[in-house]
């Protein structure tokens, strides 16, 4: 209890003893002062606490605990005064008990007895607390109501129904009765009080249909024919299978209530939402130090994302404003509210205030709270006249690696990745062979996109991890060393690559593994990549596989490997690869200055393709725009033939109106076609035989 001796207590204490008055007051007060500091000190020195009155409870007589529970103004002390007067249990004691149940004069010494009876249950005080049940003053009868709803329901119940049918006892006293046996939670109160519904006065149907409802979950009123079909139903039920169903239909009623409070407070939301937007974006910081006062969490996390919206638009003042609101909520006694604003904080780091808070809530937040401090940690930028600042964030986010939560093991190595500081890297990669899977993810995801060569070893032998997640993003590590790594360990790599892409499990790692390869393999690896797609490989693996070709031929621009590829795909009949190879080196080509003079090579390709394709449309025009820039004349008379091939699939696909413009189009480079001009004029002869009348 503390130190508890008041000056009334002293005297108290004093009282009855001889007489102090010869003795020099001064040295008494010295040595009063002297004990009361020495005595805590001289205990907590040897392990021992100060010694209270209610320790030294076999010194204290009944009249000195009297004193202590009729003391105004110390609840404690007189809770303590009640429990050690029902331990005593002795005659004097029980009748101090007794006289104080009496006296509704002092509500609170009748609050400190009834608390101890709901410790203690002695059944020897039930007929005070009875009679208690009709007191007017409220305190005293809710006491009453609590104590006897916590005694044994066997010694009550009796009395209880008693009472609650007495009609000659109080109106209050009925009704505090019919409460009672509402809290009891028994069946057997249910027959009693559906008797109750056709008593008088009204109050007490009233009252009985309120219990009636407390006891079963069921609202019927006053209905007695409702409540007498129901209980003929469950009339036969044991009182455990009572109290299972009992308890099944208050969870369904407190799901009920709280979809209700969900549904008040989304409606509640919507109406800040209809006044926030009708006020000026001058007044709105103002509007903001209103809601995050509200009592309803949802408006309060309304009110953050709000925050978020309004800062760009805001003028420095303002946005101070608003970090401190910021940070006040990061202090929320709801943990949705604290984790939305210590998220949102991330907008507000370069403010040390803000950096020293998270780091608080990293340490001494909740799971949620401190999984969202690292989170917002990861987002710190230092700047370059203060690399200092990003010392205590490394330092706080390596710490939050040893957390119990894997939550916050997670977003603190995603976090290390995110800030990209030299030595990060080789901490994820420790974090490799952490024993959670849900920590490896998090560490490969992170290093991903810092890996460097002083991590190649951890990526060896994480790329043989059970996770194929953790494998995916390995891949991607060692895509990024590659990039810039020398043409042994690029080979190195590639090597590895193509293992994966042989004995993996997971097609989407396989799939990734071919991806990489396009990125970093020669023309060397093409017969390779060309296997995997003629394998009965899965569909993703075979698709990437084609494109790390494309890539690669793209890459080398060389004409003359595309023409052999071409060459390779024309023998094998895959037009629609052909086509596909030959666009997307045209597309990427013609952004290269290095390799335009190499299009018309490609172009002529593609017509060929398009045309084994019988795709005339694409065909025609290209064609005759490559014969207009053929370098000499048996170049044009070869690019003349496919113009022609394509003017002759029109006809036949009912077009002859596109033959006709492409022969009308290149009718002045017919003086240089040679013996090409017989077959411009049949084909013009067909096209025109074959336009509709």
């Amino acid at each position: 209890m503390g130190r508890l001796r008041t000056n009334s207590q002293w005297c108290q204490a004093l009282r009855g003893r001889p007489s102090w008055s010869f003795v020099n007051p001064f040295p008494l007060g010295l040595a009063l002062l002297m004990w009361w500091f020495l005595v805590p000190a001289v205990g907590q020195l040897f392990g021992q606490s100060e010694p209270t009155h209610f320790e030294r409870q076999d010194k204290l007589d009944v009249p000195r605990l009297v004193n202590l529970l009729y003391q105004r103004g110390e609840p404690a002390v007189q809770s303590q005064a009640a429990l050690l007067l029902l331990q005593r249990g002795t005659e004097e004691s029980q009748e101090v008990v007794r006289q104080g149940l009496r006296r509704w004069d002092r509500p609170d010494v009748f609050q400190a007895l009834a608390s101890a009876l709901r410790w203690s249950r002695d059944p020897q005080y039930i007929p005070q607390l009875l009679q208690a049940l009709g007191c007017e003053e409220t305190t005293i009868r809710q006491s009453a109501i609590e104590t006897l709803a916590r005694f044994d329901y066997r010694r009550v119940f009796r009395p209880l129904v008693a009472l609650a049918e007495d009609e000659r006892a109080s109106g209050l006293a009925r009704q505090s009765a019919i409460q009672v046996l509402a809290r009891t939670q028994q069946r057997a109160a249910i027959v009693p009080l559906m008797s109750l519904l056709a008593a008088e006065p009204p109050a007490i149907r009233e009252a009985a249909a309120g219990a009636l409802e407390e006891l079963t979950g069921l609202n019927y009123g006053l209905d007695m024919a409702r409540w007498q079909q129901w209980w003929q139903r469950h009339k036969d039920l044991t009182d455990e299978e009572w109290l299972a169903a009992r308890n099944a239909a208050l969870q369904e009623q407190v799901r009920r209530l709280q979809a209700d409070l969900s549904r008040a407070e989304a409606h509640i939301v919507q109406l800040h939402q209809q006044i926030y937007s009708k006020i000026p974006t001058a007044d709105r910081v103002a509007h903001f130090q209103t809601l995050v006062k509200s009592e309803y969490p949802g408006v309060r996390v309304q009110a953050i994302l709000w925050m978020v919206e309004a800062l760009p638009e805001l003028d420095s003042s303002q946005q101070q404003q608003v970090t401190q609101l910021l940070l006040h909520l990061s202090e929320d006694g709801v943990e949705a509210v604290q984790r939305q604003a210590v998220l949102t904080l991330e907008k507000r780091l370069e403010d040390p205030q803000v950096v020293a808070r998270l780091l608080t809530l990293l340490e001494h937040g909740s799971v949620g709270v401190r999984a969202a401090a690292a989170r917002s940690l990861g987002r710190f930028r230092a700047p370059h006249q203060q690399p200092e600042r990003l010392v205590p964030i490394l330092a706080a986010l390596k710490k939050a690696l040893n957390d119990s939560s894997l939550t916050v093991v997670a977003e603190a190595t995603e976090s290390l990745g995110a800030i990209g500081a030299p030595q990060a890297a080789v901490i994820l990669a420790e974090l490799l062979r952490h024993p959670s899977e849900g920590v490896r993810q998090a560490a490969a995801r992170a290093l991903e996109p810092i890996a460097d060569e002083r991590v190649l070893a951890e990526l060896w032998t994480a790329l043989n991890d059970r996770s194929a997640s953790v494998r995916f993003h390995i891949l991607g590590a060692l895509g990024r060393i590659g990039s810039g790594a020398s043409d042994a360990r690029k080979s190195e790599i590639v090597a590895q690559l193509q293992s994966i892409m042989l004995r993996d499990g997971d097609p989407g790692v396989r799939s990734r593994a071919a991806t990489i390869l396009g990125e970093l393999g020669t023309p060397a690896d093409l017969p390779f990549l060309w296997q995997r797609c003629l394998t009965t490989e899965d569909e993703r693996v075979r698709g990437k596989a084609w494109s790390a070709i494309i890539e690669i031929l793209a890459r080398s621009g060389n004409p003359e490997l595309v023409a052999q590829w071409d060459q390779l795909l024309t023998n094998h009949r895959d037009t629609a690869r052909r086509v596909e190879l030959l666009v997307e080196i045209r597309s990427r080509w013609q952004k290269s200055e290095t390799q335009r003079p190499h299009l018309d090579t490609i172009q002529g390709l593609l017509v060929q393709a398009y045309l084994a394709q019988r795709r005339w449309q694409a065909a025609g025009p290209l064609a005759l725009d490559l014969a207009r820039r053929a370098p000499n004349d048996h170049e044009l008379r070869r690019r003349l033939r496919w113009l022609v091939a394509a003017g002759y699939l029109a006809v036949d696909d009912k077009r002859p109106e596109e033959a006709l413009s492409w022969l009308q189009a290149a009718e002045d480079l017919l003086a240089r076609a040679g013996d090409l001009a017989f077959e411009f004029a049949a084909l013009r002869q067909r096209a025109q035989q074959a336009v509709p009348k």
